[in-house]
């Protein structure tokens, strides 16, 4: 058995070293069934928006390569899924959309194949991974505001045309040589937004999947993912959302609004073949200090409750921004995995990768997400198996070293967690 150790507060990073059971400890804080699976688990990913790939274009050819290592290595970051943006979205450098006409006979990727798909190509030149996408806005014609931006709705008029649009990006990211896995039907569909937005009621939102983009993605390999919104409310939508169809795969959940962990436990049981995923997450932007520690506590413990409450994939926003949070053409500055130095040519990987990186280096995808029982409202864990080994990740979030003892399989762990630090396991 190993121990990882992280504590950025003492500069310790992904410390690694050997550690041993203990004998029987009758106090026993976590307790762990190897036997009780929650869910499987498809791993950590990020988005590749066009503010991402015009950072990454600013860097040598040098630099690209260490960077597509630090993030997708199994040895690093590990990153094995990403989210596309359909169109411009708030991460764009100006709006766009692929076709203007109701014919959709100017339909290009022209502005993907700038910054986007280049990217894309480095990745999986190195390394094949799954691809989510996500609309933020149909075409500004196909709405009632005529307008990418402030919401508005799709006419009904247009639900066709847009299916049709939907499919023609596939073919066309198909034709560059990217399978695109899953796809959502819209970006946040209850938000009304400054930037590319477009709302749906739950009605609507089933009448254009059911009825049109089932119909459109037959003869493709790509699924739907149901919702790609906030969890408060999903456990009350998910029975007008759902679909009984063998495309409809997957549900899709943001984590602003709140953690809302009895939601999506609560959909984990009733629907026990529909994917949950953790389509978008972010920290708002704040100059490169130690709030950055603080954030990336926030994300592993989100990730962390998520998993052991069945969320069988987890996505961050923005892989790559820069020093300023961007950019952003509406101006919406936020973190990410890691920061661009454009003046050194180079880039920081800020605390929230190895904050991931104690989940998505030790537990692959097809690892088992295994049930844990926990009684110190201190830390937090998560626990998951595949073939024989196990790995249990320990977060501290208290200001104080705590001491903690786990079971598992009538052996134990008698350990101490510093502040604000994390211990991961391999056994």
């Amino acid at each position: 058995m190993k121990k990882i150790i992280t504590n950025l507060n003492n500069n310790i990073i992904l410390k690694e070293e050997p550690f041993k059971f203990t004998s029987y400890n009758n106090s026993v804080d976590i307790v762990i069934d190897k036997d009780i699976t929650i869910c499987k688990w498809y791993g950590l990913g990020s988005a590749i928006t066009e503010s991402s790939s015009y950072n990454y274009s600013k860097l040598d050819n040098s630099i690209k390569k260490a960077l597509i290592k630090d993030l997708y290595s199994k040895d690093k970051l590990n990153l094995n899924l990403a989210r596309l943006p359909i169109g411009s979205c708030d991460f764009s450098l100006s709006s766009y959309s692929y076709s203007y006409k109701d014919d959709l006979s100017d339909f290009s990727i022209k502005r993907d194949k700038e910054y986007i798909i280049p990217m894309l190509k480095d990745i999986f030149n190195y390394k094949k991974i799954k691809l989510i996408s996500s609309p933020w806005s149909p075409p500004a014609f196909m709405k009632n505001n005529n307008n990418l931006l402030h919401g508005g709705k799709l006419k009904s008029k247009y639900y066709g045309l847009y299916a049709k649009y939907l499919k023609q990006y596939i073919n066309e990211y198909n034709k560059e040589g990217f399978n695109i896995d899953y796809i959502t039907m819209q970006n946040e569909p209850y938000a009304k937004q400054k930037w590319e937005s477009c709302v749906y009621s739950l009605k609507e939102q089933n009448i254009f999947i059911n009825d049109y983009l089932i119909n459109e993605l037959e003869g493709t390999n790509t699924n739907i993912i149901l919702w790609d919104h906030n969890r408060e409310k999903i456990n009350k939508y998910i029975k007008d959302l759902y679909i009984d169809n063998k495309r409809v795969s997957t549900l899709g959940l943001h984590w602003y609004s709140g953690p809302y962990y009895n939601n999506i436990l609560d959909i984990h049981k009733k629907y026990p073949n529909l994917l949950i995923f953790n389509t978008e997450m972010c920290c708002g932007f704040s100059k490169y200090n130690n709030d950055w520690i603080n954030d990336a506590e926030l994300y592993l413990k989100d990730i962390i409750s998520c998993m052991n409450n069945g969320v069988s994939a987890y996505l961050d926003w923005n892989v790559l921004l820069d020093i300023n949070g961007g950019p952003s053409h509406i101006k919406n500055p936020v973190k990410s995995v890691v920061i661009l130095n454009e003046e050194q040519n180079n880039y920081i990987k800020t605390p929230i990768y190895y904050y991931l990186t104690h989940i998505s280096k030790y537990i692959d995808s097809d690892y088992e997400i295994i049930k844990t029982d926990n009684y110190n409202d201190n830390i937090y864990v998560v626990a998951a198996k595949k073939d024989k080994k196990i790995v249990i990740t320990v977060l501290n979030v208290s200001h104080n070293d705590i001491n903690y003892n786990i079971s598992i399989d009538n052996n134990y762990i008698s350990d101490i967690i510093e502040a604000h630090s994390i211990n991961t396991f391999v056994i």
